[in-house]
């Protein structure tokens, strides 16, 4: 019989009869209808009781003719598609995990729940990607002042869930994307050798000083900072060799996947030994507190910034020290490819990346530009043979009438010297 009852505040219908199965002991068929309606919660009893008693099995709907029907089946109502905001819950449960490294997988939670769910996480998912949503997005980013950074870090993660959703088979094809923000090249400022030092030398403890000289004279990260084992300082070797990077709770390979070895300089492996790396365990962080713990996850760059403090000077990143380290290794003419090895980078372009340009190189870039004039100048003496007075420039019509006379004379402009016929 169909009848109905409640069910979670519900009202539901429920097919409720008895049968009897082949080998002749009683059954009961109790479930709620397909399609909650009163005539179609009949018709599906009736094709049941007949599946019951022909073949012994009510889930096989029959027609009146006792065939088992098929189109019973598609009656069932399809799943409903998922919300942004439930494919974002499992996104950072069953994908995220394996795919992002700790870091990157805090930022791109932090994005999507602030800049992204509450606009699109109610929105059916199919919808949820399409470009004018997402430039809404954008435009109330640039409306409230955010960087150029947070605005691309928001969009590799929007393009991420997608990526999940297809390979999750809830999108069918990647959708199309906006272009991400543009991130402007910054150019890469390092301390000057004699603020490095200065830095060395007003650290308030050992402590402190092993942490500035671990990122300055061997270019380690924060987080290989707070990695780094006694085990992992060879001073029998005179080599570090940079094994794991912890970010928060999570230890890992370092950001390259791979370890890499740093020669000590004599500084460094003073402070190392005044650590006491070569007498406590092996597994022990070699860089600790005064009070013998090891550092936090901000430990490292709130050291830097109390000794800049001291200083004088303005806050600053840490990693700036290790674009000391590359930039002086690589004004030192050591091999580009050698500093790639020593600070773990993947490519070249990377390690140029960190070497940052001293105003040396860029006064020498205007020199080469000043003597090409002041030669341009001379040459123009020798061919007329007239003498020129120092510190009084040459006018632009001279120089006009020379160029004049170059060409007249089958000369390239560019070279000085007559064209191959």
């Amino acid at each position: 019989m169909v009848r109905k009852t409640t069910r979670r505040g519900r009202r539901v219908l429920v097919l409720d009869f008895t049968f009897t199965k082949p080998d002749g002991t009683q059954g009961r068929y109790r479930r709620d209808a397909s399609v909650q309606t009163a005539a179609a919660a009949q018709t599906e009893e009736t094709a049941r009781r007949m599946g019951a008693t022909l073949f012994g099995d009510p889930e096989i709907l029959c027609g009146p003719n006792g065939q088992p029907l098929r189109a019973a089946e598609a009656t069932a109502p399809a799943p409903a598609e998922p919300t942004f905001a439930d494919t974002v819950t499992r996104y950072f449960s069953e994908y995220a995990p394996s795919v992002l490294t700790p870091s990157t997988l805090d930022g791109y939670q932090s994005r999507l729940r602030t800049r992204v769910l509450p606009r699109l996480g109610e929105l059916p998912l199919s919808t949820a990607f399409e470009i004018p949503r997402s430039r809404e997005i954008d435009v109330a980013m640039v409306a409230e002042g955010v960087s150029q950074s947070v605005r691309h870090q928001t969009f590799l993660a929007l393009r991420s869930v997608a990526r999940f959703a297809v390979e999750g088979k809830l999108l069918s094809t990647l959708p199309p994307f906006l272009p991400l923000p543009k991130r402007g090249k910054h150019v890469p400022t390092a301390p000057a050798p004699a603020e490095v030092a200065a830095l060395i030398d007003a650290a308030a403890s050992p402590e402190h000083q092993l942490v500035i000289l671990l990122a300055a004279h061997a270019g380690l990260r924060q987080g290989e900072i707070r990695a780094l084992r006694c085990g992992d300082c060879e001073l029998d070797k005179n080599r570090l060799v940079v094994r794991l990077s912890k970010y928060r709770s999570h230890t890992k390979l370092p950001k390259s996947g791979h370890e890499r070895e740093v020669p000590l300089t004599a500084q460094l492996r003073a402070a190392l030994l005044a650590a006491g790396v070569d007498q406590r365990p092996r597994d022990e962080a070699a860089a600790r507190t005064s009070r013998g713990k090891p550092w936090g996850d901000h430990g490292p760059w709130t050291v830097f910034q109390a000794t800049l403090q001291r200083l004088g000077l303005p806050p600053s990143r840490l990693h700036g020290l290790r674009a000391f380290f590359v930039t002086a290794l690589l004004n030192g003419r050591v091999p580009a490819h050698v500093v790639r090895e020593l600070v773990g980078h993947g490519d070249l372009a990377t390690t140029q990346r960190y070497a940052a340009v001293v105003a040396a190189d860029r006064g020498s870039a205007v020199t080469v530009l000043d003597d090409a004039y002041r030669g341009a100048q001379g040459g123009e003496e020798r061919e007329t043979k007239r003498p020129h007075r120092a510190g009084k420039a040459r006018r632009p019509s001279t120089l006009l009438a020379r160029l004049r006379r170059r060409r007249s004379a089958g000369n390239s402009p560019e070279t000085g010297r007559a064209d191959a016929a």
